[in-house]
């Protein structure tokens, strides 16, 4: 069967930009091709390295994809055309509080390196692709596929084409942004107003967006060097024309204000921020839930207050990225963190009454997550269905 004509494609003109932070670049920007639906320096400090720590500068190379859910689909896998031998991806890692393995909504799993050009994304909903952790059959992505099981547009869409190489001699993030088709929002009860421009019907506006990491100082115990990633068109779509959105970190105090060590202001969709360090006491187990950040579609006129503002904890950040760590380790890896801007403002704690939501789903509303660049998944490709596991199906 021919895959290609088997999916009602999304034209998607996809370049993955890198940038190198040692020449002075600090945008790591995504591709923004033209008639897109939504619009597209810093000094690190001086870093103490924790005690223990091999590296006393930098944190030296890393290599991985980490698979970001930054779309209005369900939980996913994802199958690459020119990797028809992998198993749908992620293969291993399980969603957050579950037994299954896949990519949760406003959720990320890291991969190894996609050492071809993996060509088509496909998009597939976990749910039909049920496995478990150390799971060694199921199809593989070619005969997956090609067997006709799965229904395009409605099981699976494609995200577009990647043609260079992934997570090789740096980190990846292959974010999947935009929405499913009709039947898709309507079983998530989402409107398809949501979607912007270029929404189909049928074949929704789902696409790939790459950005490469690169390595910088790690962590310390008293310093936390992070980089903001904004990946939330409906949080970019609600600020007016003199707003901005902005990142604070400091102590969760009662006052709703700006927190006292300024992260970002205005950072483009779907680009990366200039890193900046943070000074914290990680000595202090208390630290992970008195601090933390404070997330703002702020005026550009002093003293008025922001139409939206949320706050998250370094414990509530850690507990959504990775729930299986604890934040008195989860933040002092020997790497920088890249903090991903996710969410739907919309979704919030409360209702317009002041009576508490009872739909509120914390992965679905505005949200950070937190990723180290360099993490011990760095390096090697997925692996493949190997001949035994292939001979029992």
């Amino acid at each position: 069967m021919n895959i290609g004509r088997a999916i009602a494609a999304v034209v998607v003109t996809l370049a993955a930009v890198g940038a190198v932070l040692a020449c002075g670049d600090t945008r790591l920007a995504f591709d923004a091709p033209a008639g897109a639906d939504h619009p597209d320096a810093g000094d690190a400090g001086a870093f103490e390295p924790p005690s223990g720590s091999a590296d006393a500068g930098t944190v030296g190379a890393a290599s991985g994809v980490y698979l970001l859910h930054a779309a209005s689909f369900p939980a996913f896998r994802l199958c690459f055309e020119r990797y028809p031998e992998l198993r749908p991806q992620p293969d291993q890692t399980v969603m957050p509080r579950a037994n299954v393995v896949g990519v949760e909504v406003g959720s990320v799993v890291r991969i190894g390196s996609l050492e071809r050009p993996p060509g088509k994304v496909f998009v597939i909903m976990q749910r039909k692709l049920p496995a478990a952790p150390g799971d060694t059959g199921g199809r593989p992505c070619g005969e997956l596929l090609a067997s006709g099981d799965l229904t395009p547009n409605l099981e699976y869409h494609e995200a577009g084409e990647l043609t260079e190489p992934l997570g090789v001699g740096h980190v990846s993030v292959l974010g999947i942004t935009g929405c499913g088709g009709k039947a898709i929002l309507d079983s998530l009860e989402i409107p398809s107003s949501n979607c912007g421009a270029g929404w189909d019907v049928t074949a929704g506006s789902l696409r790939t967006r790459t950005l490469t990491l690169v390595p910088s100082v790690p962590a310390t115990r008293s310093s936390l060097p992070v980089q903001v990633v904004h990946m939330s068109p409906l949080l970019e779509s609600t600020r007016g024309q003199n707003e901005h959105i902005e990142v604070s970190f400091g102590a969760l105090v009662a006052s709703a204000g700006r927190l006292a060590q300024d992260v970002v202001s205005a950072p483009p969709l779907f680009e990366a921020s200039a890193p900046v360090a943070l000074t914290l006491d990680q000595t202090s187990e208390a630290t992970y839930g008195t601090h933390g950040f404070r997330i703002a579609v702020q005026s550009v006129d002093d003293g008025a207050p922001p139409s939206f503002t949320v706050t998250q904890s370094l414990a509530e950040i850690q507990e959504l990225s990775s729930p299986q760590t604890v934040p008195t380790t989860y933040y002092l890896a020997a790497s920088n963190y890249v903090l991903l801007l996710l969410g739907d403002p919309q979704i919030t704690r409360t209702l317009p009454d002041g009576g508490t939501n009872g739909d509120y789903d914390r992965r679905r509303a505005v949200h950070l997550l937190a990723v180290p660049v360099k993490d011990t998944t760095d390096a090697g490709e997925p692996t493949a269905l190997d001949d035994a596991s292939a001979s029992e199906r």
